[in-house]
């Protein structure tokens, strides 16, 4: 049986992998023919940015590595390549005063080629002389143990807690995606709540499902309904339509998790937990873009907006045909990446470190262009017929290749993405380590950390913020840690 599932397995990654080599070298062909500049620029781009799949699930890839590695080839070859391709070359998010010169256009693959190889040979310097995880992980969990003893009254806790937090948060807008709280809420307690929902309550669940698989040495499809809920959940409370990134991070660390700890390989597991995450995520982008339709805007994608004559009607009447259109066009265009770059190039003369500079002098304005959005010529929505005026002006972003550009030197760019890799690497090593080599939780904050540096661009100076959090969350999982193992989690 043990055969059957590890040949199963394997056959179902052979069918990804020839799956998505196919895939790739039919847009890669397509875009070199449609490609407007340098072939041979377009060339080595493509093979930069696509050495970043293998470079993400290479045998010593950290999960930051892993998270980033996709989403630069999202945000940069696949969404550039889908763009020549399909849109004719035309932008759907906004490019500033780019001009489309074959000039333009190589530049700018230019700079996201010295991002992205800075990026990946700072990866193998972390390999080959900082550090790498533990082939095999052992741990010597009791079977009767604190976790063991309270396993369903913790779960439904736990069940309890999220729901209640996703509950409030809904009810009285504490934080939602581009609206602004309609009370108001002390400091510390939105901070709190804004802290949870972004990934403290996932925090928690990898925490509990790292001490369940230690435990009982099995995956229980219960206990992932339950964690990918809250993602779920959470993500429908604030408005967003991330929901995925944080429940993949789970997923994927319980994966690597598994095999590093000698449990076998469960498939019929895997694919449940999959199908579950896939089938949620869909509920959640679909709900949040109707929710959305009726806060700020009917869409984006050509089935939202060829009818405008009645907006209100167009905002209560869009159809699951709509809907789709809608999840197809923000899969190909809402990838940040690219198009920072292509803005940011468009305004070589102003490309200084003293813009970079300025950059972090940036103070937080919900209702007037950003930085990046002045600077860059990036047109903004005008939000005056919104139905509710509480909104927050949407930002655009240029991504940290983009805004390290700011400079226009290659060489700072280079040397910048070498410096934050390899911090946000010990970051991910130190959550490791204080959890008590919990991969869970470590790729859960490898994650975190990948989605905030591909959205990087606004309010940098408050970077802090964020990682101030993650220190607090890998200390409050240090401490939870102690108290399980005080009774006596451990021979």
């Amino acid at each position: 049986m043990l055969y059957l599932h590890e040949s199963k397995l394997i056959f179902f990654l052979k069918i990804c992998k020839y799956s998505i080599l196919t895939f790739i070298s039919i847009l890669f062909y397509f875009g070199l023919v449609n490609y407007s500049g340098n072939k041979f620029n377009y060339l080595l781009f493509s093979i930069i940015s696509n050495f970043l799949i293998y470079f993400a699930f290479r045998r010593n890839s950290i999960f930051f590595e892993t998270f980033f590695s996709l989403l630069l080839w999202l945000g940069f070859w696949f969404k550039f390549s889908c763009t020549i391709l399909l849109q004719e070359g035309l932008f759907g998010e906004e490019v500033g005063s780019f001009d489309y010169s074959l000039f333009s256009f190589d530049k700018s693959l230019i700079v996201s080629q010295v991002g992205i190889i800075s990026f990946i040979l700072s990866g193998y310097l972390r390999e080959f002389f900082i550090f790498n995880y533990p082939q095999k992980i052992k741990y010597n969990f009791k079977k009767v143990n604190f976790f063991s003893k309270n396993r369903i009254k913790i779960w439904i806790l736990f069940i309890i807690i999220f729901i209640m937090i996703n509950f409030l948060n809904y009810y009285f807008k504490i934080y939602q995606k581009g609206l602004l709280p309609i009370y108001d809420i002390n400091f510390f307690v939105s901070g709190i709540f804004k802290w949870l929902l972004l990934f403290g309550l996932t925090s928690i669940s990898s925490l509990l499902i790292f001490y369940e698989i230690n435990t009982f040495k099995f995956f229980f499809i219960s206990s992932s309904l339950i964690i990918f809920s809250e993602t779920f959940l959470t993500s429908l409370s604030m408005l967003s339509r991330g929901m995925i990134f944080n429940a993949l991070a789970l997923a994927f660390g319980i994966y690597i998790f598994s095999k590093k700890i000698n449990i076998t390989s469960n498939l019929k597991y895997h694919f449940k937990s999959f199908f579950i995450i896939i089938a949620l995520f869909y509920i959640s982008v679909n709900y949040v873009n109707y929710i959305r339709a009726n806060y700020f805007y009917v869409g984006k994608s050509t089935e939202f907006t060829k009818d405008k004559q009645s907006q209100e009607n167009a905002k209560k009447k869009f159809n699951l045909t709509q809907l789709n259109s809608e999840i197809i066009y923000l899969a190909v265009n809402r990838w940040v990446g690219i198009d920072g770059v292509m803005a940011v190039v468009s305004k070589t003369e102003k490309l200084k470190t003293k813009l970079l500079i300025d950059s972090l002098k940036e103070k937080k304005n919900t209702k007037e262009a950003n930085f990046y959005e002045r600077n860059f010529n990036i047109k903004t929505i005008d939000y005056s017929n919104q139905l509710y005026k509480n909104y927050v002006k949407g930002n655009i972003l240029p991504g940290i290749i983009g805004y390290l550009f700011y400079s226009g030197s290659l060489l700072l760019l280079f040397i910048s993405i070498f410096i934050l890799t390899i911090t946000s690497s010990l970051i991910e090593y130190a959550a490791f380590k204080l959890s008590y080599n919990n991969l869970i939780f470590s790729a859960l904050i490898g994650q975190v950390i990948a989605f905030r540096f591909i959205h990087f661009g606004y309010l940098p100076n408050q970077t802090y913020y964020l990682f101030g959090t993650i220190f607090i969350t890998i200390f409050i999982i240090y401490l939870l840690n102690n108290f399980l193992r005080k009774y006596k989690t451990y021979d």
